[in-house]
C-alpha cells in the first residue's frame, strides 16, 4: 500500500499541474528557467504537503506554495544577477584595442573546442600556473602535462596560421 502523502502529491500533480505551469510561466522568460522553476515548485509542493490540514482547498494551498516558491526563486535569481553584474564591473578590461579583443575572443573560441582536460590544462598554463601545481590540480603527471601542452600549443599555432593576417 502506498503512502497517503504520495497519493496526495499524485492528486496535486494530476489536477493542479496547470496551476504550477502557469506560475512558472509567469515568473520566467525562457524555457530552461521555466523548467527549472517548475521542478522547484513541484519539489516545494511535495515538501509542503505534510503540513496541509485541509482547512483550505487543495488548489489554494498549492497556489500559495507555488507562488511563494516562485517569489523566492525570482529573488534568488535577482541577487545572483546583481552579484554577477557587480563582479563584471570590477573586472578590468585586459585588452586595449579592438584587434586584441578579437584575438582573445578567437583564442577562447578555439579553447572551447578542446576536450575538457586539454581545456583545463591550457587555461591553467595561461594563468601561469607551474607544471607541479597543474599536476596536483589535474591528477596528471608533470611529463604528461608537458606533452599535452606542447601538442595543444602546436594545434592552436596551426589554427592561427590559417587566419588571414593584415599586412
Amino acid at each position: 500500500m502506498s503512502d497517503p502523502g504520495d497519493q496526495l502529491f499524485l492528486e496535486v500533480y494530476r489536477e493542479h499541474a496547470g496551476l504550477v505551469i502557469k506560475t512558472a510561466h509567469a515568473f520566467t522568460t525562457n524555457a530552461a528557467d521555466r523548467d527549472d522553476l517548475y521542478q522547484e515548485i513541484l519539489l516545494s509542493v511535495w515538501k509542503a504537503l505534510p503540513q496541509f490540514k485541509g482547512q483550505a482547498k487543495l488548489s489554494t494551498y498549492v497556489y500559495r506554495v507555488a507562488h511563494s516558491c516562485a517569489l523566492n526563486w525570482k529573488r534568488s535569481r535577482q541577487r545572483y544577477q546583481s552579484k554577477v553584474d557587480r563582479f563584471a564591473l570590477e573586472i578590468p578590461d585586459l585588452t586595449s584595442s579592438p584587434e586584441e579583443r578579437e584575438r582573445v575572443a578567437w583564442l577562447y573560441a578555439r579553447i572551447q573546442q578542446l576536450p575538457p582536460v586539454d581545456r583545463t590544462l591550457i587555461l591553467l598554463y595561461l594563468d601561469k600556473i607551474n607544471y607541479a601545481d597543474i599536476a596536483e590540480i589535474s591528477g596528471l603527471s608533470e611529463t604528461n602535462i608537458g606533452v599535452r601542452l606542447h601538442r595543444i600549443k602546436q594545434q592552436l599555432t596551426a589554427l592561427s596560421e590559417e587566419i588571414p593576417h593584415e599586412i
